[in-house]
């Protein structure tokens, strides 16, 4: 009786909104059906609809009653909530500090204490947990049923939590290729924050949108959002976020023109390599070096860069190493670029990779048929995949091209493809 006395009065203090929510997780937890709920607490069953909603209170006394029903030795103490809310700011450091050690001792604790937590009030928690963790891997229908559940507890938490769940999904939607629905919850994400418990969120989701808008709106807006997100990183002295701010910063600044800017960020952060641990993000920046010195046409530099950091290159994401052939070619060695093809082509390419380089030998061949149907090919790709970097330096190639030849009507429409992408426009593709 004491016991019951004691539950009574601490959840009185608990918003009755949040005992619905929290009967709901617990409900789903044991795979209880709405009609068997509503049935042991003899409620019907469009009341307890409504209570999970958040359209009606739930009782704490009718709360004790499911507890006692279907969870024995639930823990009523805001100890445990407490303890799990230290966790959740733990894994959110790791995650903007890029610690994957510390993020792999926060899952480690959660699965060791999983069924603790589950019957307890801190069970909630778990749905910010499971997210995040669904967040690092590729979903399955069953992640995507349980993500939709988890929306429906993000009145519980604070803003930051409730922006961080966003953030999560919308992530899920962008590996998807969903560009316009990610760009949605990410808007979402920002309008629920705060930024109260956790400033360097917002700079993540804005680095994240920026991602987006570079391949969906325009060259322009995403530069804008990445020097906000800098800022914030700046506040927190995560330099880690600030290097790959400016890896993503430096390519925004290629795209529109401003080669000796984009150069500047990268040596920076190339300049800092022993600094940190994250080797990614020094590789990014080796080559997106590659690409804006292609892109400005500094060939000679670009190969001499390439073989000074050979050393980076990996042959299951070759990167921007794959212009070598490009950068030969654009300086009249042909068979050094057959010769480098031919290497290349022992690494893991991806398409437009192998049609680039069956473009380069057609070209090289003076295969007339043959590079309009590798030019339309790469076209279609880059446009498909909204590869704007291999897009912008496929336009330069084809003017070099028919420049070369003296083929003025298609010089004239590879001009106007340049003018179509460094304006943010897919190129038009002739069939042929």
């Amino acid at each position: 009786m004491r016991s019951e006395i004691f539950e009574n009065e601490f959840i009185k203090n608990i918003d009755p909104k949040t005992l619905g929510l929290v009967e709901k997780s617990l409900r789903l937890s044991r795979n209880l059906t709405i009609e068997q709920t509503a049935n042991c607490l003899n409620i019907s069953r469009g009341n307890l609809c409504e209570i999970e909603n958040g359209k009606r209170n739930l009782k704490p006394d009718v709360f004790v009653k499911f507890v006692h029903r279907f969870f024995k030795d639930f823990n009523f103490g805001y100890a445990l909530v407490e303890k799990v809310e230290k966790k959740l700011d733990e894994l959110f450091n790791a995650f903007a500090y890029r610690d994957y050690e510390a993020e792999g001792e926060v899952e480690k604790w959660i699965e060791q204490n999983r069924a603790h937590l589950r019957n307890s009030l801190a069970c909630l928690y778990l749905t910010v947990f499971e997210v995040y963790f669904y967040y690092r891997k590729p979903m399955d229908k069953e992640d995507v049923e349980k993500l939709k559940n988890a929306k429906d507890f993000i009145p519980y938490f604070s803003p930051d939590v409730r922006a961080f769940l966003l953030f999560c999904e919308g992530y899920m939607y962008q590996k998807g290729g969903d560009g316009q629905r990610t760009i949605e919850l990410y808007g979402d994400a920002l309008h629920q924050m705060d930024g109260w418990k956790w400033p360097q969120l917002e700079g993540i989701i804005k680095q994240n949108l920026a991602c987006l808008t570079y391949q969906e709106v325009s060259f322009y807006e995403p530069y804008e959002l990445i020097c906000r997100a800098e800022e914030l990183y700046l506040q927190e002295a995560n330099f880690l976020r600030v290097f790959n701010a400016w890896n993503n910063k430096a390519v925004y600044l290629a795209m529109t023109g401003n080669f000796k800017k984009s150069i500047v960020l990268l040596d920076r952060v190339l300049l800092n390599r022993r600094t940190f641990r994250d080797n990614l993000i020094c590789r990014q920046a080796v080559s997106n070096k590659i690409f804006v010195l292609t892109l400005s046409e500094q060939f000679m530099d670009a190969l001499e860069f390439i073989k000074q950091e050979k050393s980076e290159l990996n042959p299951r994401h070759p990167g921007n190493f794959i212009l070598e052939p490009y950068c030969l070619f654009r300086l009249g060695e042909n068979q050094k670029c057959l010769d480098a093809i031919k290497e290349y082509e022992n690494y893991q390419l991806c398409e437009e990779d192998e049609v680039s380089y069956a473009l380069l030998k057609a070209m090289i061949n003076q295969n007339s048929s043959r590079i309009e149907k590798m030019k339309n090919r790469m076209y279609l790709i880059c446009s498909r995949e909204k590869n704007w970097g291999m897009l912008a330096v496929l336009s330069l190639l084809m003017i070099d091209h028919y420049t070369k030849t003296g083929q003025t009507q298609l010089l004239v429409d590879a001009y106007e493809q340049k003018t179509r992408i460094f304006n943010h426009q897919l190129p038009v593709i002739h069939k042929n």
